[in-house]
């Protein structure tokens, strides 16, 4: 009977080490599925913060754009560049408000197109018929297993918003 019992301690000190290391085994399988999915949902994350930020820099900078006058108060559309009022304050509002220490950054190069459609005359004055298109940039670098599979370059999202011009000519007395 003594004999018997030794095996039944033995084989139970068995069984419970089999378990343990099932239980290791488990654990690490399941680590190696979640930890992944868990970087990348991180990832995903990211890459949405990024995109709501360019689409909130695009607007903002669009309303910046289309808040004072335009380049030139002749009718047509026009690409507005470096050195003209709408151009510059819409990257104002690009390099002050939206410089972020994540793995994102606002590219500096913007595009306006300035669109006037009508002006009105003198002496009356008047509002200034048109609309303003700011387009906006955003390379987004996610820190995780994306950065793996996209390489180097990261993600590149564009976000356009098309303002009217809000600029009123003074009239000029006579």
């Amino acid at each position: 009977m003594l004999a018997n019992r030794g095996e039944t301690s033995r084989t139970g000190r068995l069984r419970r080490a089999s378990v343990r290391g099932q239980g290791l085994v488990e654990v690490v399988a399941v680590l190696i599925c979640v930890v992944p999915v868990v970087l990348l949902v991180i990832d995903a994350g990211m890459i949405a913060i990024g995109a709501g930020i360019n689409d909130s820099a695009c607007r903002d900078a669009a309303r910046a754009a289309a808040s004072g006058p335009p380049s030139v108060l002749e009718k047509g559309q026009r690409l507005v560049g470096s050195g003209k009022a709408p151009h510059d304050r819409a990257i104002s509002v690009v390099k002050r408000i939206y410089a972020t220490n994540l793995p994102m950054k606002l590219q500096d190069k913007i595009e306006t197109i300035e669109t006037v459609l009508d002006v009105p005359a003198q002496p009356a004055g008047g509002a200034v018929d048109g609309q303003v298109s700011v387009k906006t940039t955003i390379d987004i670098f996610p820190p995780f297993l994306a950065g793996a599979i996209i390489g180097p370059k990261g993600i590149s999202l564009k976000s356009t918003h098309i303002v009217p011009i809000t600029y009123v000519v003074p009239s000029q007395a006579p």
